[in-house]
């Protein structure tokens, strides 16, 4: 069992988290509760300590921090550190003032380890009753419940669930590399050791940071890589600084997606996007904030790693133990690469389809926007007692809930609104 905080003096919330982890051993052994999490990311995380500083009674499933904690050395967040926060009630929680409580860089680079390991604080603090263990499948119990099946084989009920799963399973292969065996091609989602291609020579598919970081990784761990890039160019952003002249200031205010005054509506009015026409808001997903690499990893690649732009790989085959590869240049032309391994920086799709733990029967029942569900202003699916939360969740409300920052919005809004249903299901 986890270990429950020791503070002598602790919050509302936190002192729930304590109560919640003494009391783990029933809760565990419960077959029922009123609302299960699945998942154990920052999203995941920040429900649990929003719906216990409620006192809802819920479970949550997974290995803690899991995806962060398996970051490859070498690679830092995406984002500032503001707009990374695991959000709870209790006031000086952030990863900013984590980061000056343990004199670590509070704006940006932060590396990916420092926020795995605030995840992990944060998680004891608050969520010490999370169950490191997997979920393996949901399904409708057929009385307007949900039956979860654990990777343990233990069973039980809830009358709610939270999916909140972050990318697990939507990682997404093109096509053209699906007749490559699976020693052949990885997609970064599953990569945290580079050394395994030391010596090797790699082909880097994708014009995103998850490419252009595998092609810096490559090479420092004693690889060759080539990043073969579909778009015109790479781009990179620039360094944001953080003494800027007043009149920036207001022109470009800054915002967790960066400067910008859309980008500071959108921060601001999360809700407003659910309420926008259907088009406009896939149109708005698909389109912003496209593919582009953070300003510190450029010095890493550029001229040290070979970038080829305008090339798409319009066939992929193996050849004995390694990948051979027909990519289209620029000029039209085409010429063949035969490589070791090809990594897949491809991207992500939010498709429901792709969430391997949910039954068949429960999918059917699930409407969706492109492959997405359709959400609530709730975060709740077709399918009542069912939400979600995170890239799932932005066909629905917007770009921002592609990143850790929605969780700001979309935590207590759900929180609220659970133990609102609580409330009225008990009177």
């Amino acid at each position: 069992m986890v270990a429950c905080p020791g503070e002598s003096s602790l919050s509302r919330e936190a002192s729930f988290a304590k109560k919640m982890c003494e009391i783990g051993y029933r809760v565990a052994v419960s077959p029922e509760c009123d609302v299960a999490i699945v998942g154990s990311g920052p999203y995941a995380l920040s429900v649990a300590a929003q719906l216990g500083a409620r006192r809802v009674e819920h479970r949550i499933f997974g290995p803690p921090m899991k995806f962060w904690r398996d970051m490859p050395t070498g690679i830092n967040l995406k984002s500032f550190a503001f707009a990374t926060s695991i959000w709870v009630r209790e006031a000086k929680h952030t990863f900013p003032e984590w980061c000056r409580t343990n004199g670590l860089e509070d704006f940006e680079p932060c590396t990916m380890a420092s926020f795995a390991a605030y995840g992990m604080w944060m998680k004891d603090r608050f969520v010490p009753h999370i169950e490191n263990v997997e979920v393996s499948k949901v399904a409708a119990a057929g009385d307007g419940r949900f039956e979860l099946t654990l990777a343990n084989e233990e069973r039980l009920t809830a009358r709610r669930v939270v999916f909140a799963t972050g990318l697990s399973n939507l990682a997404v292969l093109p096509d053209v590399l699906s007749g490559l065996p699976k020693d052949l091609v990885t997609h970064t989602f599953y990569l945290s050791d580079y050394s395994i291609f030391r010596g090797k020579t790699v082909a880097v598919i994708g014009g995103g940071a998850s490419a252009i970081e595998a092609g810096a990784l490559v090479h420092e761990a004693g690889g060759r890589a080539e990043i073969l890039v579909r778009d015109d160019q790479a781009i990179f952003h620039g360094k944001l600084s953080t003494k800027r002249s007043l009149y920036h200031s207001i022109r470009y205010p800054n915002s967790v997606l960066g400067p910008g005054m859309k980008n500071r509506l959108l921060q601001e009015l999360p809700l407003g996007v659910h309420f926008l026409p259907e088009w406009y808001r896939v149109r708005l997903v698909r389109s912003y904030l496209g593919p582009a690499s953070p300003w510190w990893i450029k010095d890493r690649v550029l001229g040290v790693v070979p970038i080829f732009a305008q090339t798409t790989v319009i066939r992929a085959e193996p050849t004995g133990s390694r990948a051979r590869l027909v990519v289209r240049t620029p000029s039209g032309a085409e010429r063949i690469l035969e490589v070791d391994h090809v990594i897949a920086g491809t991207g992500y799709d939010a498709n429901v389809d792709r969430v391997s733990y949910l039954d068949e029967g429960l999918l059917r029942r699930i409407r969706r926007l492109e492959r997405a569900p359709v959400l609530s202003r709730n975060f709740q699916s077709s399918v009542p007692g069912a939400y979600f939360v995170g890239l799932l969740a932005a066909m629905s409300f917007g770009p921002l809930f592609r990143f850790v920052a929605g969780g700001k919005y979309a935590a207590p809004a759900l929180a609220r609104h659970l133990a609102g249903r609580r409330s009225a299901a008990a009177s």
